[in-house]
């Protein structure tokens, strides 16, 4: 490990001099040790070969310019840099069935980069090529599809949602009826609210789809949700192809990168071959349906799997935006001196401060725990995914457990990013407040997560009706046989976990990490019975299946949901990570005190514990904390901002970069406008 440790390769020189020296040097952990907590050899060397692109190559610019940059041209740098990446081939499909762990390097290392380049790669890939290699017919007709995507000669997009119909996509109304004389599907909107929208790389980029649609026979008959590979536009040309009106979103909040659009098919042809036929094809002598999956729900369910797939992508993207925003945080807290004790002390740095420490540092546990959680989570959802790739037989129960884990957790992930991007920002005042910071445009790319690949308060609904629905079966051993993941395990022991109190006089009884994980255990536990004897109280109340589900969400099957996946999250052994997983701990115990206190598994006193828990963790976590985000950081001119720089240099650097920009000294260039309009 030692000579792996002093590869300059891997591990970057930091300054060894500067405002953030002091804390390097008086830190009690070694970076690039925490480094290796998180990825190996193979991960070091994917993300190298990423950042020696971005460095190198002429495509991928940085700074102010990229900052400063029109809609259009950003969209079309994008895309340059998209097919430049695709060319290099750093990571591959033969690479993913390998080793699918590292999948979530990728990605992450890109995100880091810019968003919108990997939103334009995860369409172009998860969502296109890896649609098809799921869902092809046996006879893999459109394998030529994937070769053509992946040497550059055509870009896909995705359509499932529309206008009208984004969470509910089994109610969507774009119809493809088989023609049975032209052996052709007859792709149609009946109106403007069954338009396919948010669909990315359509507005002006990709040349071929998959198209979700109703499947209609001849005869009149649905056979529920299918996809469809479908041409919009000539790859010589890129013009459109007749029969369809595609349409640009426009300017978005954030990932402007991304062009965002619209289709209406009139009555559009493709061939019967362009049906994804694993679950069901069309019988080319006789037009009629047949699949060996019998219900149409279930078949939806099955090709619902790549959104389950990107929720997974949306975990580590969303960690990974939270610690760039820290890095930003953390060192600017301990760069930046305001005040001292006395008015001719020194100044000291902001980090030095309780409330500062207390803005940032229980994000920094937050971020630290779900990177741990996620780097577990990638490689067996990796693992489900290569077994549907080789369409080999994989257990329901599996794919419904890495479901339930992924709707729980994505909404947690997105939140936490969210939340801890607005204190990072704030946490560094007005400064912060400045582009070139780069917290706004973190904080614009990240919101987007929040709602796609599922809203996040959706997926927190079907979390908890999964629950419940495993409960209702009338045996908690049940959780146990369908968790072969391990995640709900724990519920199979609810009478044990119900009798649990915890009896805290200490502040290190609150801090005990094997405690802290009881009392989640039990509160999801209770809020699991908690919300199943309400929904069976409303059932016998006369309400329906419908509004009983409706009327739960509040106070019952949301805050299941929200434990349940926080549960999911568990720290490490190794001394600092073990405070940070305190930090993390205490932190969500003092946020679900209430409930915890008028349950009666706690005391009254134990809030004053818990609070004096995380005041003693704030100043040892601090301790630590440059060093910890230097190793979730990207280098300099990845995270782009002067105030996060490494040597914490961030005056010099804000200085070079406003004067680096144009116009920045002078009078405007609407001067006499104002001076004669002063004169009537």
């Amino acid at each position: 490990m030692e000579e792996l440790l002093q590869d300059s390769h891997f591990f970057r020189q930091l300054a060894e001099h500067g405002p953030l020296a002091a804390y390097r040097r008086a830190s009690s952990i070694d970076w690039r040790k925490m480094c290796l907590t998180f990825t190996d050899r193979r991960g070091l060397e994917l993300q190298q070969q990423l950042y020696r692109l971005f460095r190198t190559s002429a495509p991928f610019i940085r700074g102010r310019a990229v900052r400063d940059l029109p809609t259009d041209e950003r969209r079309r740098l994008a895309m340059v840099q998209l097919q430049h990446l695709q060319r290099e081939r750093l990571f591959t499909y033969e690479t993913f069935i390998e080793r699918p762990d590292l999948a979530s390097v990728y990605y992450a290392t890109i995100a880091e980069y810019d968003m919108s380049l990997l939103v334009r790669l995860t369409v172009n890939y998860l969502l296109f090529t890896g649609v098809i290699r799921m869902f092809d017919a046996p006879d893999r007709r459109l394998a030529h599809v994937i070769e053509q995507t992946e040497t550059g000669q055509i870009t896909g997009s995705f359509a499932l949602t529309e206008v009208a119909h984004g969470t509910n996509a089994r109610a969507i109304r774009t119809r493809a009826t088989y023609d049975p004389a032209g052996r052709e599907f007859i792709l149609h909107t009946p109106d403007f609210e069954a338009a396919k929208c948010w669909a990315g790389n359509l507005a002006k980029s990709c040349t071929h789809m998959i198209v979700w649609a109703q499947l209609y026979t001849a005869d009149g008959r649905c056979h529920g949700v299918s996809g469809f590979l479908v041409p919009i536009r000539d790859p010589y040309t890129l013009q459109t192809f007749p029969g369809l009106l595609v349409g640009d979103l426009g300017e978005k909040a954030g990932l402007n990168g991304v062009d965002n659009g619209f289709v209406l098919f009139r009555h559009y042809r493709i061939p019967r071959e362009n049906l994804l036929a694993r679950f069901g094809d069309i019988n080319a002598q006789t037009g009629e349906y047949e699949s060996v999956i019998e219900s149409a729900t279930e078949r939806f369910a099955l090709s619902m799997g790549p959104l389950v797939l990107g929720r997974v992508n949306i975990c580590t993207v969303s960690q990974t935006l939270l610690a760039k925003a820290l890095t930003i945080g953390v060192r600017y807290s301990a760069a930046r001196r305001q005040f001292g004790p006395t008015m001719d002390a020194q100044e000291l740095p902001i980090l030095e401060y309780q409330s500062q420490q207390h803005r940032l540092l229980p994000h920094l546990a937050t971020c630290v725990a779900l990177k741990l959680f996620n780097v577990w989570f990638a490689r067996v959802s990796g693992e489900a995914q290569v077994r549907m790739l080789r369409a080999e037989p994989i257990e329901n129960e599996l794919l419904l457990e890495v479901h339930i884990i992924a709707s729980a957790v994505k909404p947690i992930c997105s939140w936490a990013a969210r939340d801890g991007i607005q204190d990072s920002r704030e946490a560094c005042g007005g400064h912060g407040y400045l582009r070139m910071a780069g917290l706004a445009d973190l904080r614009a790319d990240n919101d987007a997560n929040i709602t796609y690949e599922g809203e996040n308060n959706v997926l927190l609904q079907q979390v908890s009706q999964q629950l419940v629905s495993i409960r209702t079966r009338g045996d908690y051993g049940a959780f146990a046989l369908m968790s072969p993941l391990g995640s709900m395990h724990f519920l199979s022991e609810y009478e044990r976990i119900m009798q649990q109190r915890f009896v805290c006089n200490t502040v290190e009884h609150v801090t005990d990490l094997e405690a802290i994980l009881a009392t989640m255990d039990w509160l999801t536990a209770y809020m699991l019975e908690h919300t199943y004897r309400r929904t069976q109280d409303l059932l016998r109340a006369g309400g329906n299946k419908f509004d009983v589900r409706n009327n739960t969400q509040i106070f019952y099957a949301k805050d299941l949901a929200i434990v349940f996946g926080e549960t999911m999250e568990h720290g490490a052994e190794r001394n600092y990570l073990t405070r940070l997983a305190q930090l993390y701990g205490t932190t969500l115990l003092r946020k679900h005190m209430a409930t915890l206190q008028s349950t009666g598994y706690v005391e009254m006193s134990a809030l004053h514990l818990v609070q004096e828990a995380i005041l003693q963790l704030l100043p040892i976590v601090k301790q630590d904390a440059v060093a910890m985000v230097d190793s979730l950081a990207p280098p300099d001119f990845v995270l782009n901002s002067p105030l996060g720089a490494s040597d914490g240099d961030i005056y010099t650097r804000m200085e070079s970069e406003i004067m680096a920009g144009s116009e920045v000294t002078g009078r405007a260039s609407w001067w006499h406008e104002i001076l004669n309009s002063a004169k009537l």
